[in-house]
């Protein structure tokens, strides 16, 4: 068991759009937190050095590690060449955000129907295409899902190749759709699917509004009745379906056996209303038939404008209304029912931990995109000040001596060891390397040395984290490690760490 993420369609993404797809699916891994590692075993230690997930040499992402959550799920990854993209388990939150969005990106990229989906149930909320907005800077619409029967075909086809029984009772339009856009679904397609679900038994002549689709299609099935009362053939169902699978020229020809009633209709009707009907009424399965028969049907009818105008251009503007930008803070805020149970006592009646811009140091690049709080830019002024005392302390020909790197090494594994899951950045560690004399990188380490030592007091509660997917998040995201993690950030981050200590 576990949750699992796919795409219902076929990854199908065109060769032009393929590089702007590769690089957008990499932007939103970036910002999203995923992470890849590099080990290092040096002085008898092993530390694992973090970083964004980069592209191999094939082009192509793998990655199983999210920043933000802390936590590994099962490999992930995205084969540049075929555009495909692969997970496993992704867990109920910030993995699986991210994970999801990009299933979201596949959705408004690729041409034919697809769908992002949680275990097996379609994904409604348009937070992701939000967030994506937000990102890319597009300006993306809920517009693919009300393409109402194609989403609904490919639901029902796939449960069936599945051995599913009754694979359309799974399906709720209502699920695939946000609710503010309920009031957009009506329509031809949702009319058909509700028909295909339910049946036309409540059709009623008498309570028919003329000029209705309602209409349309029981006119539609009284000729089809009318068809099989007068040929009373092996071949009668055998010439609708051939009839659905001919181009507008032969069936506007059709005049034998009385068929010619059924082909005229057909100009103006979707073929999927003559399987449907005549399944109804020949008692056939329906999904059995059109499986046969969808990949050839006629797509050149001419259907009449049901709705008024006023109602259609309504349904257009609520339905290509760009999703609103949803930052990446709140994009990713967490507050599952099960984050915060079992509150260690030491912990109660503090504050539950929730992700902030605070926590994006390392993303931060003077823009909007990562906005730190008065308290954060307090905390690094003071930490300035402290780092310059400690430079002003400092000989770098006494620290060489002692051994700079086995030092740092030795530092980085204490802190990994104690407060669990807290990994310096593939960047900072090979920088602070190549400066290992220069009294602004020394002092930035014994800074780290201090803060460590600090912060042990607040953070021992993670000494009794067991598994890490179920454990209390005040207690894995507790704020002596928090501390640590944001420090490490920021000495990632050289643009903002010129900005605060000067290098």
């Amino acid at each position: 068991m576990g949750t699992f993420g796919s795409y219902t369609g076929k990854m199908d993404i065109s060769d032009d759009k393929k590089k702007a797809f590769t690089s957008h699916l990499q932007k939103l891994l970036f910002y999203g937190g995923m992470m890849q590692f590099d080990k290092v075993c040096i002085f008898g230690k092993k530390i694992m050095l973090m970083k964004p997930v980069e592209p191999d040499q094939d082009g192509s992402l793998y990655f199983h590690y999210n920043y933000f959550e802390d936590d590994a799920w099962e490999s992930a990854g995205y084969k540049r060449d075929d555009a495909y993209f692969f997970s496993g388990k992704i867990g109920g939150n910030e993995f699986c955000d991210v994970v999801t969005a990009v299933h979201f990106l596949y959705e408004v990229y690729d041409e034919n129907m697809g769908a992002a989906e949680i275990n097996g149930e379609i994904v409604n909320d348009p937070g992701y295409l939000g967030w994506i907005n937000h990102i890319l800077g597009t300006d993306f619409s809920m517009k693919k899902r009300f393409r109402l029967w194609e989403l609904f075909e490919n639901h029902c086809l796939e449960r069936q190749e599945q051995g599913e029984e009754d694979a359309a009772s799974s399906f709720q339009v209502w699920d695939a759709l946000p609710h503010f856009l309920y009031q957009a679904a009506g329509g031809t397609e949702f009319s058909d699917i509700c028909y295909v679900t339910r049946g036309t038994g409540t059709l009623c002549r008498e309570e028919l509004v003329p000029g209705s689709y309602p209409e349309a299609v029981y006119q539609c099935k009284e000729s089809l009745q009318q068809y099989f009362a007068s040929n009373g053939t092996e071949k009668e169902i055998q010439n609708i379906w051939e009839l659905v699978k001919s181009e507008t020229n032969i069936r506007e020809k059709m005049k034998e056996q009385g068929i010619s009633p059924v082909a005229q209709i057909s100009l103006k009707m979707p073929a999927r209303v003559l399987v449907y009907l005549t399944c109804e009424i020949k008692k056939l399965d329906f999904w059995a038939e059109w499986k046969e028969l969808c990949q050839d049907v006629y797509q050149d009818e001419c259907m009449p404008e049901y709705a008024s105008h006023g109602l259609a251009a309504k349904r257009k503007k609520a339905i290509e209304e760009p999703v609103g930008e949803i930052s990446t803070a709140e994009f990713l805020y967490n507050d599952g029912p099960f984050l915060f149970w079992n509150t260690p006592e030491e912990l109660k009646g503090k504050p539950n931990y929730y992700l902030s811009d605070d926590d994006r140091a390392f993303w931060w690049d003077g823009s909007q995109e990562v906005v730190l709080s008065e308290e954060m830019e307090q905390w690094l002024r003071e930490l300035s000040q402290r780092h310059q005392k400690l430079m002003a302390e400092t000989s770098p020909d006494i620290a060489q001596k002692e051994g700079f790197l086995e030092k740092m090494v030795s530092l980085l594994a204490e802190i990994e060891d104690y407060y669990q899951r807290v990994f310096c950045f593939q960047n900072m560690f090979y920088e602070f390397l190549q400066h290992g004399t220069d009294r602004r990188y020394l002092a930035a380490v014994r800074l780290l040395e201090e803060l460590a030592e600090e912060n042990r007091e607040q953070a021992k509660v993670i000494q009794r984290v067991g598994s890490w997917d179920i454990a209390n998040r005040n207690a894995t995201h507790n704020p002596g490690r928090i501390t640590m993690k944001r420090y490490l950030s920021v000495m990632a981050n050289q643009t903002l760490r010129e900005k605060y200590f000067g290098f």
